[in-house]
């Protein structure tokens, strides 16, 4: 292009009229016309290089629905139309179009924007528009029926009425119209029509039709009127109709008007008569007569002061005068009149003067009516309304009916006037606000809450209570209740206002509440007490009883230490508790320590066998405080203790004490000793059993246990040793063994051992569960992770962190959710279900299976680098059938467990039992021995459990095994009771219920020592 022709385009963009701007690709203003500068008040350089959504709009970056970006990015042109903030405050709206200018690759380089300012053409439709909604609701509500036919009769629009009336017309089907208005329909112009000759002749005709309309004939007055052209064309043609049906009918009735009005007069149901100038009776109806009790013939001729009351003669002559005179035309009034047999009939009168052409006054047409009897209700509702104001005025609260529109007091009762101190004189008639509150201003703009308010503006009751001060100046709380009062067109005209002093009822309900909540207090306590019971009943263990009352006491009273001084079975000494936290260890063994030193521990002792009311003690009370207790309490400045105590002995005492000045509450030292009052009972039964096992363990001189697995046979020794030497180790453990064997226990066992036995010890069975939910298990899941998951969940793993997590029936687990097993085993890391973030879990893994996990890896059911990672440390648990010399052990042990749980003191078993027993190959192992002694525990009812108090199974296989012999079964027997009494022959032949020398005689014949086998 030459500078020539850029020139030429240069003076072509600056005068063109319309504003033009150019941009580039990132929204920079290269050029602006004159006019766009004109329109926006701006010079170029402070357009130009400056970005379009800075200009414009002020933003900071392109906009989200930009035209321009789209331009670039389609390159097609775009077009908008949108309103325009102008400098200087006014709006206007532009139609903008965008181009898009390519390089000769085609790729837009540029856009151009052309905005055109269409406001006046919008405003100019919305102008149209509004002006055809105005004709368009014109024609709706013209009150007759209006079409538009096309000169083919086609019928172009309805107005409503027409749509009212033919409402199955669609003009946009251009329907014709001699078809659709006619039923049925005619296939040819009506002969009548108006319509035909308008579009003919393009004058304005006129029809009337008789056209069926259901069940009658409706009478229509059509008028048709052309619409033309610029030209004088008619294009159109304007339907107007009209139904006249009531018209015609009306011009009917006309006619039958004089008939009627005569058969009316002589038949209506109230009293007429026409009375010339001079008040006589020119004629009178058939009621007229009814009324009076006169025949006809006599009332004609009369005046109509001949039957009126002597009070009221002067009324008919004055109207008459009035009426005559042209002052007044018509009048209504009641009087009283004689009949005929001389009571008095009330009259309601309404009279009208009727004048000739000339206006001179011809007669006077009187209606009367007989009202007597509402005369007669009329009293009777003055008395009800003089009965209603002294029962309003017997309600002893204070009672106000308030205009709602002027807030004035229409009516009160005497309540009320006493209420303020005020007569009616000086209520009736003044503001409510400025009589209840001496306020210039209603409630509401004062801030003061107002039912009345609220009725009107609800049209419903309301009620609030409100302070308002008596006659005496006194402020009493009032309880305001509103109700409206609604006319006939359902407006409220007036609001009933009562007022009920309860001042006194607010005082006894607030002590009443605070009663209540005091038994709430007391009810949610025992709902405590009762739970914590329930959760100790529960546990099994005497140290997590104490550890469970403790983080009670620690929780009510903080900074405390708690004692527990427990007896033990033969309630002579104290327990240690050295199996409890240091926390609960130290102090109880400083404590005791001291009182052992000065010799108190006996008097202590036989204080708790002695006592007879576990009366509570605090650091308040100072008379009478036995020395063992001064001394265990010389330490803590504040301090409360109580003996703990059963229905029927003391079990040992309990103190809680602070080295820091707290007070402690009568409701949480009530709580406390109420508390031990409910776990008592379990506290002694957990002691008993405590006891016991340590009996036992004390009679066993070989390693009888270890922790909760019981067993002395050699096999149970080595599994012994190995858990003492695998919990000094963090490696993985997998422990192999038959159903019943006791895995869990063993687990238990070398957590328990370990670094990491005061954390958690979690257990997984992952046979239990799909591989989606063990894996959900295992790892946790994310909120919205799966359907049902509601909230984020913390994996088994995640909750054992710094513990023992146990996977039984690891043989199970599917081969995805291996593999995320592995992953774990191998850098402690794993991300929850559905979650993204990787979390770490200090966790050692202790595995267990019933299964052959080598032979399952060879058949390729398990993995096998998964299986080595397991496999660091082996153990394997021997079946019952292996160390059947640890059935008597184990069956002692299972019998004072649930003499424990069935509150029965069951001593031994027989001979005959105990060889049932020791011959059965427990395939269930020791969890099917259990359950044996479990139910011959419940079945025996003496001190002995004896063969038939065995399970079926166990007494068919001892029937079906009869070839033992005698002797056989005597040296199991024997060697069997030995072992449970720890060789101590005095007790032994105490239970064998034979003398010691025999007992000695026996051992040397069966050849029996220490170590035998029962094989």
């Amino acid at each position: 292009m030459t500078t020539h022709d850029e020139q030429l385009h240069t003076r072509l963009f600056d005068n063109v009229t319309d504003p033009f701007a150019i941009y580039d690709r990132e929204f920079r203003i290269l050029k602006v016309n004159k006019a766009l500068m004109e329109l926006f008040h701006l010079p170029d350089e402070q357009l130009t290089g400056r970005f379009c959504y800075e200009v414009f709009y002020g933003r900071t970056s392109a906009c989200e629905e930009c035209h321009v970006k789209e331009v670039f990015q389609t390159g097609q042109p775009r077009m908008l139309e949108k309103p325009f903030p102008l400098p200087g405050g006014s709006e206007r709206i532009f139609e903008v179009h965008s181009y898009p200018i390519k390089d000769s690759e085609g790729i837009t380089v540029q856009a151009v924007e052309h905005v055109r300012d269409i406001t006046k053409r919008k405003r100019a439709e919305e102008k149209l528009r509004e002006s055809e909604e105005k004709y368009r609701s014109l024609m709706d509500h013209i009150g007759v029926g209006v079409s538009l036919i096309s000169p083919n009769m086609e019928i172009l629009t309805l107005n409503k009425q027409m749509k009212d009336w033919f409402p199955e017309i669609n003009p946009k089907n251009r329907p014709l119209c001699y078809r659709s208005f006619n039923d049925p329909p005619r296939e040819e112009v009506c002969s009548y029509c108006p319509t035909i000759k308008t579009l003919q002749d393009g004058n304005v005709h006129e029809a009337i039709t008789d056209t069926p309309a259901g069940n009658e004939i409706r009478n229509y007055r059509i008028i048709s009127s052309p619409i033309k052209d610029k030209e004088g064309k008619i294009v159109a043609a304007i339907e107007s109709v009209e139904d006249i049906t009531e018209r015609k009918r009306a011009q009917e009735l006309l006619r039958e008007t004089k008939e009627r009005f005569r058969q009316a007069f002589e038949s209506a149901s109230i009293g007429m008569c026409l009375v010339d100038t001079e008040g006589r009776l020119m004629k009178v109806n058939n009621q007229m007569c009814e009324i009076f009790g006169y025949s006809q013939e006599e009332l004609e001729g009369m005046t109509v002061n001949d039957i009126t009351h002597p009070d009221y003669l002067d009324v008919s002559p004055r109207f008459i005068q009035r009426a005559s005179s042209g002052e007044i035309s018509h009048a209504e009034f009641e009087k009283q009149y004689y009949h005929k047999k001389g009571h008095i009939v009330w009259g309601q009168v309404t009279s009208s003067l009727v004048r000739d052409v000339n206006g001179a006054p011809l007669y006077f047409i009187s209606h009367v009516k007989d009202i007597t009897e509402r005369k007669s209700l009329e009293d009777q509702l003055q008395a009800s309304k003089e009965f209603s104001e002294n029962i309003i005025n017997s309600i002893t609260d204070n009672l106000t009916v308030v205009d709602p529109r002027t807030h004035e007091i229409v009516q009160a009762n005497d309540a009320f006037y006493s209420r303020v101190g005020l007569g009616p004189s000086a209520v009736v008639g003044k503001r409510c606000y400025e009589i209840m509150h001496d306020r210039p201003t209603p409630c509401g703009e004062s801030g003061i809450r107002c039912p009345m308010e609220e009725t009107l503006r609800t049209k419903g009751p309301a009620m609030s209570d409100n302070v308002y001060p008596n006659a005496a100046g006194e402020e009493r709380l009032l309880e305001v209740a509103t109700y409206p009062l609604l006319d006939s067109q359902g407006e409220i005209s007036s609001i009933i206002r009562l007022e009920r002093d309860v001042t006194e009822k607010r005082q006894i309900e607030e002590a009443l509440a605070f009663r209540s909540k005091e038994l709430q207090k007391t009810q949610h306590q025992l709902e405590t007490l009762f739970d914590i019971s329930r959760q100790v009943s529960a546990i099994d263990s005497l140290p997590e009883v104490v550890h469970f009352v403790q983080e009670i006491g620690r929780e009510i009273f903080a900074e405390s230490e708690l004692l527990f001084f427990l007896l033990d079975g033969e309630r002579q000494q104290f327990l240690n508790l050295e199996e409890c936290k240091f926390t609960v260890v130290a102090p109880l063994l400083r404590c005791l320590q001291e009182l052992e030193q000065s010799g108190s521990i006996p008097d202590f002792v036989q204080y708790l066998q002695d006592v007879s009311e576990p009366r509570l003690i605090s650091s308040e009370y100072t008379n009478d405080i036995p020395t063992f207790l001064r001394l265990i309490s010389k330490s803590y400045s504040r301090w409360f203790g109580f003996p703990i105590a059963t229905p029927h002995q003391c079990i040992g005492y309990f103190l809680l004490g602070s080295t820091i000045s707290q007070d402690y509450s009568r409701e949480d030292l009530h709580f406390f000793h109420n508390l031990f009052s409910q776990v008592a009972g379990d506290i002694h039964h957990l002691v008993r059993h405590e006891t016991e096992i340590s009996l036992l363990r004390q009679e066993v001189a070989k390693r009888t246990s270890h922790g909760e697995i019981i067993g002395q046979s050699d096999e149970m020794q080595k599994i012994y040793e190995l858990i003492d030497l695998v919990s000094s180790s963090d490696a993985t453990v997998l422990i192999a063994g038959e159903n019943g064997t006791g895995k869990e226990l063993v687990a238990r066992a070398i957590h328990q051992e370990s670094h990491r036995g005061s954390g958690p010890f979690i257990v997984a069975n992952c046979s239990a569960y799909s591989s989606t939910l063990l894996e959900s298990e295992l790892f946790g899941h994310e909120k919205g992770a799966f359907t049902g998951a509601i909230k984020l969940k913390k994996g088994r793993i995640e909750r054992a962190k710094g513990g023992t997590l146990f996977l039984d029936e690891i043989g199970d687990i599917a081969p995805a959710t291996q593999v995320l097993l592995l992953r774990f085993l191998q850098d402690h890391c794993f991300e929850r279900v559905g979650g993204e973030m990787t979390l770490e879990a200090d966790v050692r893994v202790v595995a267990a299976t019933n299964r052959d996990l080598y032979r399952e890896v060879e058949a390729g059911r398990f993995r096998d680098d998964l299986y080595y990672r397991l496999n660091v440390i082996a153990i394997h648990l021997p079946s019952l059938r292996e160390r059947k010399e640890d059935i008597p052990l184990l069956c002692k042990h299972f019998l004072n467990k649930y003499n424990l749980k069935e509150g029965k003191e069951i001593r031994s078993f027989s001979s005959d039992a105990m060889q049932a027993l020791m011959d059965h190959d427990w395939r269930g192992n020791v969890r099917q021995l259990e359950n044996a002694v479990s139910h011959a525990v419940i079945i025996a009812q003496g001190e002995v459990v004896e063969r038939r108090h065995l399970p079926q199974f166990l007494k068919e296989a001892a029937l079906a095994h009869p070839s033992t012999s005698l002797a056989e079964n005597e040296r199991r027997l024997i060697l069997g009771v030995l072992q449970e009494c720890n060789w101590n022959k005095h007790e032994a032949s105490r239970r064998l219920k034979i003398s010691r020398s025999t007992l000695y005689s026996k051992i040397r014949r069966y050849g029996l020592k220490k170590g035998a086998t029962f094989v």
